[in-house]
């Protein structure tokens, strides 16, 4: 089928997760045979119109440049649903996004809306008080609106979607790209390349260093360990490379996508230590799909993370790795310390945790659900 996804805020190439999503997302849609047209964020040095991965990609701007009026994108993306003539078009949601939906409308095609972030207001948001201040709650309005467009929803947990709208969503998390996430032939290179101890335990985290993805447990918990010599303790991502501070190991900076399969191949242990605490939107409930775990898991890592669901349906304890009281260094330590004392029995966990991602929660996976709901959508 020809397939226009709109995804106008997102930069393609990019390092972010909403980055890495859309990429495989439209290169995996046509990877499976379909004509894929993206609309995408447009960035210097990039050119305006791009045939890569097998896809079409569109790069818009807007003015002012800010997320918030990308609402102005439409104009664009209905002249270039004028031009691809699709069968379907599906949308990255975004609060001020809708030119996708809007253009389907247009257009009398069918929408597949991709919801990876709430549409509802959680309790407390700033955003719902400043939106109920207008009496007729024009954003909340309008965000419903869309949803009542959509010819079907795909969504990590149904608590983001409004009520209305989740007979008609269906449950679709995230993946990784398995076959460039594996273990790492040249593990021991890199490591050395990295001045990892010849025979510590590799202990990673990567993402970005938000307060929410609980960096600051990570590191306490890596001071507590500080007299363990074969507990190496490496960040990817953050402002900076730089030693680690009264820990063993460090920080390697932000580094660009193409190098995370070698890096986390070179490690032994993936840490995702969400302190949701700090958070306000995740009291609807962890609609994150958590890319860092399904690729530390695809590079055959055993993987310790907090006891919130989805993620003990992903990292089940003992099997893929383990989980550890949410926001307590102490309790992460214990885990880290019993993967290094227990090193066949990690290795075993990093097995099971790549061959889970390889059985349910590749990118694979993924395209081949959304093929799923599009053509349910068609037919």
């Amino acid at each position: 089928m020809r397939i226009l996804y709109v995804a106008s805020d997102q930069t393609i190439p990019g390092s972010t997760g909403g980055s890495v999503h859309v990429l495989e997302v439209a290169r995996g849609l046509a990877s499976r045979g379909h004509e894929v047209h993206a609309i995408v964020h447009r960035s210097e040095g990039l050119p305006a119109r791009e045939d890569r991965d097998g896809v079409h990609w569109y790069r818009v701007s807007w003015s002012p440049p800010h997320r918030f009026f990308r609402f102005r994108a439409r104009a664009a993306a209905a002249a270039i649903a004028a031009e691809v003539q699709p069968e379907a078009v599906m949308e990255r949601y975004y609060n001020f996004g809708g030119e996708g939906v809007l253009a389907a409308a247009d257009r009398g095609l069918p929408v597949l809306l991709e919801v990876n972030s709430p549409i509802l207001d959680h309790p407390g948001s700033l955003k719902g008080a400043l939106d109920a201040l207008t009496l007729v709650r024009p954003l909340s309005r309008y965000r419903e609106s869309l949803c009542r467009q959509a010819t079907a929803l795909v969504a990590p947990i149904l608590d983001i979607v409004p009520e209305a709208a989740r007979s008609k969503t269906e449950i679709v998390t995230w993946g990784a790209n398995v076959d460039l996430f594996r273990p790492s032939p040249s593990r021991d290179e890199t490591r050395r390349r990295l001045g990892v101890p010849e025979g510590a335990m590799v202990v990673l985290f990567s993402g970005s260093f938000r307060p929410w993805h609980g960096v600051h447990v990570f590191e306490r918990a890596a001071r507590r360990l500080e007299r363990r010599a074969d507990i190496h303790f490496l960040l990817l991502g953050g402002p900076a490379a730089r030693p680690g501070d009264g820990f063993r190991g460090g920080h390697l900076g932000r580094r660009p996508y193409d190098e995370l399969p070698e890096l986390l191949g070179a490690g032994d242990v993936g840490v995702a230590p969400y302190d949701t605490a700090r958070l306000g939107q995740l009291r609807l409930g962890f609609y994150w799909s958590p890319l860092k775990i399904f690729e530390y898991m695809a590079s055959g890592l055993a993987t310790v993370t907090i006891p919130r669901f989805p993620l003990t349906e992903i990292v089940r304890e003992g099997e893929e790795g383990f989980h550890f009281r949410e926001g307590d260094a102490d309790d992460l330590a214990r885990v880290i310390e019993r993967l290094a004392d227990e090193p066949d029995f990690r290795q075993r966990l990093g097995l099971g945790a790549r061959a889970r991602i390889v059985e349910r929660y590749s990118w694979a996976r993924h395209c081949e659900r959304l093929e799923g709901v599009l053509r349910r959508m068609l037919s």
